[in-house]
């Protein structure tokens, strides 16, 4: 996703080929970010079930999305142990693999604590950058107001009235 646009839609741009296409405010969008796979403990973000296959890529890769259920339920439990297989449905699992195979080398995986550590950094930085041009702002209101002031009354020009038509 790129851009919000106006009418509450999106600008999102292909993996696949980088065509930007507008989306309607009505489609249904899902962040990859905001899905999760059941496990038998706790769900687990699809980003982490990524991490998991970029490190076990070699089996990741092995298995066609195609395959039939019986060889991917048995792929993702050589890459994710302890996953629901009664609740992660064939074409869950199929499209986890599809999406690896496109983003693996479009999109560097990083663990969760790398990714908190790179985002407050990225967030400090931008504070700093901000900070400086909210001053010099704040010193241009000044410097008007000063100039105002110090202008005589006799010397300011009078505002214009605005007439209403009649009709």
């Amino acid at each position: 996703m790129l851009a919000q646009m106006r009418n509450g839609g999106f600008v999102v741009e292909a993996l696949s080929d980088s065509r930007r296409v507008p989306v309607s405010a009505t489609e249904r969008i899902i962040m990859l970010n905001d899905i999760s796979v059941f496990t038998t403990e706790e769900d687990i973000p699809l980003r982490e079930v990524f991490l998991k296959m970029k490190e076990n890529e070699k089996v990741a890769t092995s298995v066609d999305a195609k395959s039939d259920p019986d060889k991917l339920k048995s792929t993702l439990k050589q890459i994710l142990p302890d996953f629901d297989d009664e609740r992660v449905h064939a074409s869950d699992i199929r499209k986890m693999f599809v999406w690896f195979n496109l983003l693996k080398d479009k999109v560097e995986f990083t663990a969760p604590a790398e990714e908190a550590v790179a985002e407050e950094a990225a967030v400090e930085v931008a504070a700093e950058e901000k900070a400086p041009a909210k001053k010099t702002a704040r010193k241009k209101k000044e410097a008007t107001a000063e100039d105002t002031e110090e202008v005589p009354a006799a010397e300011k020009k009078p505002r214009a009235k605005k007439t209403a038509a009649k009709d």
